[in-house]
């Protein structure tokens, strides 16, 4: 018998007798199950659900996945493909000095559009092979180079899966975006950063109206495009207030880095006597469409502002901890109505592509920053938030998150022989707590087999990983050694606005006019 549902002889196809987690509204599980998918989508889903079919169609293929466990696809909400080739390139460190390491502002090295399809295809293997059918791809451009975008589009075409690709917008100069630190500077270097290479508004937002004209709703409705204003402090109310009208006028989701350090709810202080989400308020950003990515410094206004608008939060366990960032309020943005979606973020902070090893961090993390167990995260909101919550924040819960009736065949078959799952205790807790992306089997994104008996369908894996390796370390030793050299002289004045960010107080409430005594002196 074929392996599941890549089967030429009709549009129907059966996997029958699995155990099922649905991740639906009900929480549905069937210790033993079926799925009947027509084309791209389910037709039908439960117990003996494949009886009717059969009767009428009795050659209709079959797959007996008793040997399986099947969930929803798993959705990265939050990841950067383009530093694919960067995992374990650097130790942890403050964002902010972080930041002056991985994206030099005195250094930007142009590469090629065959070396971001690279990139974008290891990102594609870590994923799939961990289960992932959705990404949401937060790719770094600066520059709005159309290349870089056509080069991800093209990947995630080619492997198959579905994506949305935030494209990314700023106004604001980098010395603009940190507090104290223009004064901490050379008058010389200040002017070299100030003259560092900008696009008007008008013509980023002409870049992201051609781009969409060309590659939003690409490979049958898989890529779509995103607004990815950088943080806050990177952009003016004109930017803000042209992010909230494009996504009103063409329904499309916005994803933000905000509050993800300290140092920039303090900026927010300075810059605007409020906070941040209190400046998105301002500016019409807060709707059901806007992903705010870590959240992690909000006050408690912050939190009721967000749920009462319907936001969503991305969640990256493994990058806040290996940057020090901190703790997100899970429990209480989920209890204040905001949709919490779980991401790995980059490859040189999460490290990995691997979203089974997100949802473990996100299982584990929080009971040790919440002293009631009762309000402890544990594996189920771990997979919710891998799944209909990934897809709600990408504007996609319609069509795919959960196995439910109508919806895009998206679905993972985990085996129940691997080590991890035996014996069958309960499957989504082993998912969070002994299983590993070992267990991932079969990856089917709208009824096409991506990965099979953990082989991938439709390229040959060994030969594209020895292009991509070959390519990453010329990347390694020609890119990123220009790039390490020009990180290092903006580090101590960095350094030091994070001492002084830490030593800072974040009220609840701040007085504009009184914003500046909020900097230590």
């Amino acid at each position: 018998m074929d392996h599941p549902i890549n089967s030429e002889r009709g549009s129907l196809r059966i996997i029958g007798n699995a155990h099922i987690v649905t991740c639906d509204p009900a929480g549905r599980t069937w210790e033993r199950g079926d799925i009947v998918v027509d084309g791209d989508r389910i037709a039908a889903i439960g117990p003996r659900a494949a009886d009717a079919f059969l009767a009428d169609m009795p050659g209709l293929e079959f797959f007996d996945a008793a040997r399986f466990v099947v969930v929803p696809g798993l959705i990265n909400a939050h990841a950067h493909s383009n530093e694919a080739f960067e995992q374990g390139a650097f130790e942890g460190a403050p964002l902010e000095v972080w930041l002056a390491q991985c994206y030099p502002p005195l250094r930007s090295v142009r590469v090629t559009e065959r070396l971001h399809y690279l990139r974008t295809m290891l990102c594609c293997l870590q994923s799939i092979r961990s289960g992932v059918t959705t990404i949401q791809d937060d790719l770094m451009n600066p520059s709005g180079d159309p290349s870089v975008l056509e080069a991800a589009v093209t990947g995630y075409r080619d492997a198959g899966i579905r994506a949305s690709i935030a494209v990314t917008f700023a106004d604001r100069g980098y010395l603009d975006g940190l507090p104290w630190l223009r004064d901490m500077l050379e008058p010389e270097l200040r002017s070299i950063l100030d003259a560092l290479p900008s696009r008007s508004l008008t013509e980023q937002i002409a870049s992201f109206e051609c781009a969409r004209q060309t590659w939003h709703g690409a490979a049958n409705g898989r890529i779509r495009l995103l607004l990815g204003p950088r943080g806050p402090q990177r952009c003016t109310p004109a930017l803000l207030e042209a992010m909230a009208d494009l996504s009103a006028r063409h329904t499309i989701p916005v994803h933000m880095h905000v509050l993800e350090t300290k140092t920039q709810a303090v900026t927010a202080q300075l810059h605007h006597g409020r906070t941040m989400i209190e400046v998105l308020s301002q500016h019409g950003l807060l709707t059901p469409r806007m992903t705010i990515n870590h959240a992690i410094w909000l006050t408690e206004t912050d939190i009721t502002l967000l749920g009462e608008a319907g936001c969503s939060a991305t969640h990256n366990p493994l990058s806040n901890m290996k940057l020090g960032s901190g703790i997100a309020p899970l429990r209480r943005l989920s209890e204040a109505g905001v949709n919490v979606a779980l991401g790995t973020d980059g490859a040189s902070t999460g490290d990995t592509f691997d979203q089974i090893e997100a949802l473990r961090a996100a299982s584990l993390l929080h009971k040790l920053a919440e002293p009631d167990p009762a309000r402890w995260i544990g594996a189920e909101d771990a997979l919710r938030m891998s799944t209909i919550n990934g897809a709600r924040s990408s504007m996609r819960e319609t069509e795919t998150g959960s196995l439910e009736i109508g919806k895009k065949a998206d679905l993972v078959l985990l085996d129940r022989r691997n080590p991890g799952f035996i014996p069958l205790n309960d499957p989504v807790r082993q998912l969070a707590f002994s299983a590993t992306s070992e267990a991932v089997d079969t990856v089917i994104v709208g009824g096409r087999t991506l990965l099979a008996s953990r082989k991938f369908v439709a390229f040959n894996e060994a030969d594209l990983l020895d292009e991509i390796a070959e390519a990453a370390e010329r990347y390694r030793r020609d890119v990123r050694r220009s790039m390490d050299a020009a990180s290092p002289f903006l580090l101590p004045a960095l350094k030091t606005i994070v001492r002084r960010a830490m030593a800072t107080p974040i009220r609840e409430t701040v007085n504009p006019r009184l914003a500046e005594q909020c900097a230590p002196r």
